[in-house]
């Protein structure tokens, strides 16, 4: 039984080996990227928070090769709403447009918009309630913020800068 076991791993192995399988987050994968990039400058909350997100993940550098220029629609809405009238629950909808371009050039290397949302709860105190959004705001951005990683990660395995 362990043999089998063992020669179905290594068979499963060698067929990934075989089939050319590469890892979406390899740094060679990123082909550079990683800390070549300045970021559009934030003039709200939610696109620093989304800038701080994408630094994290691709580095950030001042005089970067590559600019990353993005921006962000956010929309509210009600989500779980009682026979009077008030709403349970708040849904924020989140779209962003990016643009990927090499700086010595101003070639656009790449584009895109990805979008998703988030809840959070609207009862209780005023406090509350902003409290609830401001996190619900920051849990989008990053959200966001990793669609377009992942979005850049996959476009650049067939785009040549």
């Amino acid at each position: 039984m362990l043999w089998s076991s063992r020669r179905a791993f290594l068979i499963s192995v060698a067929a990934l080996a075989g089939c050319g399988f590469q890892p979406a987050y390899d740094t060679q994968g990123m082909r550079g990227l990683y800390g070549q990039i300045s970021y559009s400058e934030p003039t709200d909350q939610n696109m620093f928070h989304l800038r701080q997100q994408l630094e994290q993940r691709l580095g950030a550098s001042a005089t970067g090769q590559y600019r990353l220029d993005y921006s962000i629609e956010t929309q509210t809405e009600r989500a779980a709403v009682a026979f009077d009238g008030q709403a349970f629950r708040q849904q924020i909808h989140g779209e962003v447009t990016y643009i990927l371009t090499q700086n010595d050039r101003a070639k656009v290397i790449l584009s895109g918009k990805r979008s998703t949302f988030v809840g959070y709860a609207s009862t209780g105190t005023t406090t509350a309630t902003l409290a609830s959004e401001r996190d619900a705001n920051r849990r989008l951005m990053i959200q966001l913020a990793d669609l377009v990683v992942t979005d850049i990660l996959i476009k650049m395995q067939s785009v040549q800068p």
